[in-house]
């Protein structure tokens, strides 16, 4: 086993597999409680890379802990896929604050972590689409300048779109010149 390479068990291509201390400082946004889908966003397709997804998502079934032969053997490929597992755990648990690590303490596999900070963060993350979107469509210039007004449009459209809940162009020019007022009526209707 080469302790520079993150363990996968497919050995054909393990040359395409990064260093763990890589991997770590690939990981730039710490889960919380506002940031779900960017933190999932950002580890989704590292995991999928390095041939880690199928310990998160279900697909990799843990081998039996023995040889099916002789229960008193253990069985060399669950040895494997623990200490992928266990890697990708640590390495999960270094991609969260402190408010997100205290609702995994005591979980002993990268499968469990995972589905636990979905079940509890992802309903968040919709709350905040949600909020996100409210603020999009009733969204006013009032007495700002017209500048202003597009800066601040245009990070709730960046927010949205970061979150992965982009907002088309022309539900962004509908809600931008609804937004402007009545001394652009004029404007909007042209």
């Amino acid at each position: 086993l080469n302790h520079f390479f993150f363990f996968s068990m497919a050995s054909d291509s393990s040359s395409n597999l990064l260093p763990f201390n890589t991997l770590i400082h690939m990981i730039t946004i710490k889960l919380s409680s506002s940031n779900y889908l960017l933190w999932k966003s950002q580890l989704l397709p590292l995991l999928e890379s390095q041939e880690l997804l199928g310990h998160v998502d279900g697909t990799l079934v843990p081998p039996p802990r023995f040889e099916p032969a002789n229960s008193n053997t253990p069985n060399n490929k669950h040895l494997a896929w623990k200490i992928a597992d266990q890697r990708l755990l640590s390495l999960l648990l270094s991609s969260l604050t402190e408010e997100a690590m205290a609702e995994v303490v005591g979980l002993a596999t990268a499968r469990d972590v995972w589905l636990t900070l979905e079940n509890t963060f992802s309903h968040r993350s919709k709350a905040r689409e949600l909020r996100l979107k409210d603020d999009f469509q009733l969204m006013k210039r009032g007495s700002k300048p017209v500048a202003e007004y597009a800066r601040a449009f245009k990070a709730l459209c960046d927010q949205l779109h970061a979150i992965g809940r982009p907002v088309d162009d022309t539900d962004k020019v509908h809600w931008f010149l609804r937004g402007l007022g009545s001394d652009f009526s004029s404007f909007s209707t042209a």
